[in-house]
């Protein structure tokens, strides 16, 4: 203890008389401090709401204090937004992390993707836990928060100290490449310490710098993923396979597997059965000389509900509805996607993009099996000269046409109104962009755009064509089992009878379903329209709309 002979009580007083406005204030603030064991955001909030009084003295006092707590912050953000390192080991810093190095592998596991696919997924590479860490390794902690930082600018930050991390941290052929120059990260460190030696925070110009690092480190990784990992290019490809966008491909590949789709799939052998054709069709087209072929392989993974694919389109109870066909439906591609482009090209987005490669699959597949069938009634009709057998199956012929008829201009309408419209969109903003927000952002709008104009996430739709397909393909069981003979289904009026009525029947249901209100007066109404041309653009279907409900109202009133 200090002791001073000479000192009184009344010295003692005298010493500390110009103190005495500050020490009950600061000695209350102790001992708040203690009793509620507060630290972190919430110590600068309680010194900066303390120093907001009318006693000089406390003020600048509590000011001071404040300073203090200001210069643990600019370190700990100089070392993440400099060098992407957290020094945080009280876990007060508003960035925190979520995911653990060892817990990668079992987040990545749980991303929302095709059912039971991950399951089956080949060993985690550096490239899967780079992209965990990127998209759910770190978060902005809202109670961790300072009072003179703001949700926005604590999500730029966030976004500084990921990229810092991906571009200090290269793999694979630009792992000797300097993608942060050095004297950048020398700069962002100075701007931070000039802030940091201010005796008041300056929030505006903290927001001005902060916003500066992030236009260069977000123009840096634009050019590390747009130009050093050719984004357009594998963009491309996603279009070509996914998109069903190579034809030739798939017209040479449908024909390969055909008669293997034929049978039901074996599900220890189907994804063997089908890479044969896979790769033996990339030899008979334009694949072959593709670098980027070698990328996708063709997966089978029986699943018990592939109709229904969560996505991580930020609500996890979204669905998308894929129409269901037969017992290929399982069948998928895998991408595999090299370091960066995993920033971009997720598992839940490749997860949309094999989404809509099922239903464009589905749909070609129906295509040529109502072409197949057309084939195989040419050829009866050519060996018999039964002309009363020939006017029996005509209901037959006129029942394949109305379907290839909707089937194809559902077919083009995707194709055409959505894909290569929306690719286009997509291209143009990819080579207007600046920097990899805005990349991110125009790739994210172009797969909601295909999924919404494609109407997957509306199960009613999906439901009404399911039901077409599932007509279809009786439809053609009953071609491929005719033998020409007066006693088969084909020839049988009364099912070939029912099987139009209930096409039609589900056909007007769809044109009714798409013409109603709530639809047409919805986002969805300019997609609609297109949609609603494609099927209708000779008026046949609302011919046959008007014409079903003015029978339903005749049999109606012949009841009553």
């Amino acid at each position: 203890m200090y002791h001073h002979p000479g000192l009184t009580l009344a010295g003692l007083q005298h010493l500390l008389l110009d103190c005495q406005m500050i020490l009950p204030p600061v000695h209350q603030l102790l001992h708040t401090l203690q009793q509620d064991n507060v630290s972190g955001s919430q110590l600068m909030q309680l010194l900066q709401t303390k120093a907001q009084c009318g006693i000089p003295e406390l003020h600048s006092c509590l000011t001071r204090l404040l300073w203090h707590c200001n210069q643990v912050l600019f370190q700990q953000l100089s070392a993440w937004m400099v060098h992407g390192l957290l020094q945080d080991t009280h876990n007060e810093f508003f960035i925190q992390q979520t995911v653990k190095p060892n817990q990668q592998t079992a987040a990545l596991s749980t991303a929302p993707s095709l059912p039971q696919a991950q399951s089956q997924a080949p060993p985690q590479s550096t490239g899967d836990s780079n992209a965990t860490e990127w998209h759910k390794g770190f978060q902005v902690s809202m109670q961790a928060l300072p009072p003179h930082v703001s949700v926005s600018i604590a999500e730029s930050i966030l976004f500084v100290g990921k990229a810092v991390r991906v571009l200090q941290r290269p793999t694979g052929p630009l792992k000797s490449h300097d993608l942060l120059p050095q004297s950048d990260a020398i700069s962002f460190a100075q701007a931070l310490r000039q802030l940091q030696q201010q005796e008041v925070f300056d929030q505006i110009g903290f927001e001005h710098t902060v916003d500066v690092i992030r236009t260069k480190v977000t123009g840096q990784l634009w050019q590390l993923v747009v130009v050093h990992a050719e984004l357009p290019a594998h963009l491309a490809a996603l279009k070509n396979y996914f998109l069903l966008a190579k034809g030739d491909f798939y017209h040479s590949f449908l024909a390969e597997s055909y008669e293997l789709m034929r049978l039901p799939p074996r599900d220890a052998t189907a994804e063997g059965d089908l890479t044969i054709p896979f790769q033996q069709s990339a030899l008979k087209s334009t694949a072959d000389q593709d670098p980027f072929f070698q990328h996708l392989k063709i997966r089978y993974v029986k699943a018990t509900d592939s109709s229904e694919a969560a996505q991580a389109s930020g609500d996890k109870r979204k669905l998308l509805h894929v129409p269901k066909y037969d017992k290929w439906d399982d069948v998928f591609l895998e991408y595999h996607v090299d370091w960066p482009l995993h920033l971009l090209l997720t598992p839940q987005v490749m997860a949309k993009y094999n989404v809509v490669f099922q239903y464009l699959l589905r749909l070609k597949r129906i295509q040529i099996d109502l072409e197949s069938s057309w084939a195989v009634m040419r050829r009866q009709a050519g060996r018999s000269r039964d002309v009363p057998l020939h006017t029996r199956r005509l209901p037959l012929w006129h029942l394949r046409h109305h379907m290839a008829y909707i089937i194809a201009n559902l077919q083009i309408y995707v194709q055409v109104d959505v894909i290569e419209a929306q690719s286009s969109v997509l291209s143009q903003c990819i080579a207007n962009a600046q920097d990899f927000s805005e990349a991110e952002r125009a790739h994210e709008t172009f797969m909601d755009a295909v999924v919404t104009q494609s109407f997957l996430d509306m199960k009613a739709i999906s439901q009404m064509l399911e039901g077409i397909f599932s007509l279809c393909q009786r439809l053609c069981g009953f071609v491929q089992r005719d033998d020409g003979s007066s006693d088969t289904d084909a020839a049988d009026p009364d099912k070939i009878a029912g099987l139009a009525a209930e096409f039609k029947r589900r056909a007007n249901m769809l044109y009714t379903l798409l013409q109603s209100n709530k639809l047409q007066s919805s986002q969805r109404a300019p997609y609609l329209r297109q949609f609603l041309l494609r099927i209708n653009y000779n008026g046949y279907v609302e011919n046959e709309a008007v014409r079903q409900l003015r029978q339903g109202d005749v049999i109606l009133r012949g009841n009553i």
